[in-house]
């Protein structure tokens, strides 16, 4: 395997107060960031070091994540992902493959380490836009710091602007049949200001990245079982990031991915279910580490959610943007964008009121 892209520095040690703070929380001694190193944890482990990490970068700021399968392959894609940092150390600590029981360790180190006055990437540094996007040849990454710092407020002033129609007659006439056939349903209303809500707080300036970045299809052909209708999916990429579905009886459900390092670390089932959610898990392989699906008993819930919790929203605005950034949807997802229901959706979004406060602000504040 090849070596790794960082720089040891043999002058380098650790900061003593990460080093304390390490220890009190039962990770292992600082191991110098290396392919030998890696490889020997590998072996001690038999190949599957699953539970938490840590590493430390040449200015000694820290990052803390987690993997059930294998810390080392995380920690390799740190090294490559993170090579601003230059990461001079990793710590492990054994934990049970459990996603739940990860994720909530995970959680509850962040935000220690926040409260603790640490520089942490997972928080401190989760604005910084590395690495290079096709998103970037559309929207500049200043641009896209901006809307960082306030996703409503950035999209309110994109939206004055940006009057993209996508498609044309064509794709007007595509969309039509479905479209009509789902403003009859007798929820339509609360479906559509749920779709405008999500695009309005989470998703980088809608209206110039529709059809390119995200596709929203209405009605879709999907195989649900148990008697269960898809109603409208918003993809990024390949992935469901939005669902909203129909229940036997006519209740409907809604799924929203999030970011899980956002969402509250203490007690965060009760946040959620004070909020009218509750927690699905990663849902997809390729969704990611971090990811959490988030599921509302309805729209109106979820709408509500996104009024009043920072978190919630921060956390769906912040795995929206690292989605967009992986690249444009394509094939059948660009295919089954219904212009109708995204225009009517957008053009619903101007109307509603979301709290202007950035992701780095709610990623700072303290839990709910």
């Amino acid at each position: 395997m090849a070596s790794l892209n960082n720089s040891l520095i043999p002058t380098w040690v650790p900061d003593p107060a990460v080093a304390t703070w390490a220890d009190q929380q039962g990770f292992g001694p600082a191991t110098p960031m290396s392919d030998k190193a890696l490889r020997a944890l590998a072996k001690r482990r038999s190949g599957k070091p699953a539970g938490l990490y840590m590493w430390e970068g040449e200015a000694n700021e820290v990052y803390v994540g987690i993997s059930s399968t294998s810390v080392v392959s995380r920690l390799r894609q740190h090294v490559k992902n993170y090579d601003h940092a230059n990461i001079q150390s990793f710590r492990y600590m054994p934990e049970s493959p459990n996603t739940e029981t990860l994720r909530a360790a995970e959680r509850e180190l962040i935000y220690d380490l926040c409260r603790n006055g640490f520089t942490c990437f997972n928080r401190e540094h989760s604005a910084v836009i590395y690495g290079t996007s096709v998103l970037d040849e559309l929207i500049s990454v200043e641009e896209q710091k901006a809307w960082f710092n306030s996703p409503a407020a950035a999209d309110r002033r994109a939206g004055e602007a940006d009057q993209t129609v996508l498609g044309g007659k064509s794709a007007e006439v595509r969309s039509k049949a479905r479209f009509e056939e789902l403003s009859s349903h007798p929820e339509f209303e609360s479906i559509l200001e749920a779709v405008a809500t999500y695009l309005h707080g989470c998703v980088l300036f809608p209206r110039r990245t529709q059809g390119q970045f995200w596709s929203l299809s209405c009605l879709p052909s999907l195989r649900m079982g148990g008697g269960v209708k898809r109603l409208v999916t918003l993809n990024m990429g390949m992935l469901e990031v939005f669902y909203l579905n129909e229940l036997p009886g006519g209740r409907l459900e809604l799924g929203v991915a999030t970011d899980s390092t956002v969402l509250p670390a203490r007690m965060t089932w009760w946040a959620l279910k004070h909020r009218g959610a509750s927690m699905a898990g990663p849902v997809h392989k390729s969704s990611g580490p971090n990811a959490e699906y988030l599921i509302f008993k309805s729209p109106t819930a979820f709408v509500k959610a996104m009024k009043k919790s920072d978190k919630i929203r921060s956390a769906a605005a912040r795995y929206a943007l690292d989605r967009t950034r992986k690249g444009r949807v394509s094939g059948r997802y660009a295919d089954a964008h219904n212009g109708l229901l995204a225009g009517a959706a957008i053009d619903r979004a101007a109307g509603i009121s979301l709290p202007t406060v950035g992701l780095r602000d709610a990623l700072r504040a303290d839990d709910e």
